[in-house]
């Protein structure tokens, strides 16, 4: 029986025709050049300073819990966490289950100028590697649980041909094979599992043992994480980054709420 993950994926595949016959390959390609220089999210990441780094998710809605903002303004969200600390921002462009658009990560990326955006959606095809650049993004996600590891790797390694990271999303211990066959070097541990919704921190907990002795890696804890006290446990554990989207998008002040996981309190420009 397929679930919510499966249904998301052949969602996409269908999508993914339309978008192809719409924009071919090679006018996708034409626009990258018209893109702003790469910031390079894992130097970002390992710059020294006071904080904790968070990479601030902007996404509408779930497939799990529905709206998560009344009043949804993702270009408002951006300034908000550039200005606030966020090490990177996410922006969900899945429109049909998260309510985002590719649209969006080419407005933030006229707007914030300083520090790099991740592309999350649910990619498996060359395509959406090279679209995910010419959009603007400078990184994008790849969910091992749903690529064989030939395909993890293939997509790995286009990304760095046009100057792109993959953040590769883990779940699992066989998450964690595809991912250390693919050569990934930035791996991401995801709290939810994405067939159920179920958000449980033991897995980040379990999985950093794999990585003991690994100092390769850069590790971001992804999802379920809503308090101080979670950031400074798993820095302890070894967690470099954390992606946080739900926690600020519910927040009163996204502001502040993103300040408190950050304990620096300082702000910076948007542009």
């Amino acid at each position: 029986m397929a679930n919510i993950l499966d249904e998301i994926f052949a969602a996409k595949r269908v999508e993914l025709d339309t978008t192809r016959r719409e924009a071919p390959l090679t006018e996708v390609k034409n626009k990258i050049g018209d893109q702003r220089d790469v910031i390079p999210i894992t130097d970002a990441i390992k710059v020294p300073g006071e904080g904790s780094k968070i990479i601030a998710e902007i996404k509408r809605r779930t497939p799990f819990k529905g709206d998560l903002v009344e009043q949804f303004d993702p270009l408002a969200i951006a300034r908000t966490y550039a200005e606030s600390g966020a090490t990177a921002i996410s922006i969900l462009t899945e429109t049909r289950f998260f309510g985002g658009s590719l649209e969006h990560v080419e407005q933030a990326s006229r707007l914030v100028l300083s520090i790099p955006l991740l592309r999350k959606d649910f990619i498996f095809d060359e395509y959406q590697v090279y679209e995910s650049r010419a959009c603007g993004a400078d990184c994008f996600l790849l969910i091992a649980t749903s690529l064989d590891k030939n395909q993890l790797r293939d997509l790995l390694e286009l990304g760095k041909e046009i100057g792109l990271t993959a953040l590769v999303e883990t779940h699992h211990e066989r998450d964690m094979e595809k991912a250390f066959h693919a050569g990934a070097e930035f791996l991401g541990i995801n709290n939810r599992d994405l067939t159920t919704g179920k958000t449980d921190l033991d897995i980040s907990r379990r999985l950093l043992k794999e990585t003991r002795g690994m100092d390769n890696l850069l590790l971001v804890c992804e999802s379920g994480i809503d308090s101080r006290s979670q950031i400074e446990e798993f820095e302890g554990l070894g967690m470099h980054a954390f992606l946080i989207g739900e926690s600020l998008m519910k927040a009163q002040n996204i502001s502040d709420k993103l300040q408190e996981f950050t304990v620096h309190g300082k702000t910076q420009p948007a542009g």
